[in-house]
């Protein structure tokens, strides 16, 4: 074994501490800010295939009173609009302690649109931070929150449902309640809640075509060839992108605001563009 001397250690502790430093300021300062359109197709099931072609817009995890970074927002809410959606499905924690900046968040969101509407639950963090005040704010700004309920739309001249869960972590997440089980069982169903870890509760329900979650993060702090660093309470098993299991499948987006320490690192923001597509 190779023997280092007391310098060599000195200057391999050195480069580490830089290259430690570097990699902060780079994921604070740069990764933070690269908001990424992610475009991805969800084959459907083919009892659920009148929702093909449906186009969802969905973003999460603002945390908007860490840093309250109005530029940030304002081009995300361009980038979605872009996008001419068909649906906008907003999936939680637009505050992480303090619930009195959700106003200016929501004066921003206000400026969403799409046909179907613009749709809403509330992560872990809403309900800490006073689950009510965001839910107001976010109702003046027109956008309606699901909490425990449905709402059905009509795509394409077929009805489907749209279910909003409140938040699992707290032990507000109601399946039943938003979908009981005799009602308008044959519509397909597609289901918004923040904690993405609810999927493996949803007992195989042929109903829902797609869950929408976020609350992960997608890590926010990831290292190459290994991923997450670390992961929160109902966010271990689906941490990023699309997964299929049984009838349903479950995307969870990487959301665009952060939880301290406000760094990004091989897990850049996300705005996320999900087209239904017809089974093949």
């Amino acid at each position: 074994m190779m023997k280092l001397s007391r310098r060599k250690l000195f200057k391999l502790g050195l480069l580490g501490g830089v290259a430690g430093t570097s990699s902060l300021a780079y994921g604070n300062l740069i990764e933070r800010h690269q908001l990424t359109l992610e475009k991805v197709e969800v084959p459907l099931k083919l009892e659920h295939s009148t929702l093909a072609g449906l186009r969802i817009a969905m973003v999460s995890d603002f945390h908007f009173d860490e840093l309250q970074e109005g530029a940030l927002i304002a081009r995300c809410v361009e980038k979605i609009n872009a996008q001419q959606p068909d649906l906008i499905i907003l999936c939680g924690d637009y505050v992480s302690h303090d619930h009195e900046p959700v106003e200016p968040l929501a004066q921003h969101l206000a400026k969403l649109t799409a046909p179907l509407g613009v749709f809403a639950v509330l992560g872990n963090h809403d309900h800490w931070a006073g689950a009510s005040q965001v839910t107001r704010q976010l109702t003046r700004a027109g956008i309606q929150v699901l909490r425990n309920q449905a709402e059905t739309l009509t795509y394409r001249h077929s009805p489907f449902q749209l279910a909003g869960l409140g938040s699992v972590w707290v032990g507000d997440a109601h399946l039943k309640t938003a979908l009981p089980l005799l009602s308008k069982k044959s519509l397909p169903a597609i289901l918004a809640v923040h904690e993405p870890d609810f999927f493996d509760r949803i007992n195989q329900d042929p109903r829902i075509a797609l869950q929408l979650s976020g609350h992960t993060h997608g890590g926010q702090v990831c290292a190459p060839f290994y991923g997450a660093m670390r992961l929160p309470s109902w966010g271990k098993n689906y941490i990023s992108g699309l997964y299929r299991r049984h009838h349903s499948h479950i995307y969870v987006t990487r959301g665009v605001g952060t939880l301290f320490p406000h760094v990004r690192f091989c897990c850049p923001p996300e705005i996320s563009l999900l087209t239904l597509t017809a089974p093949v």
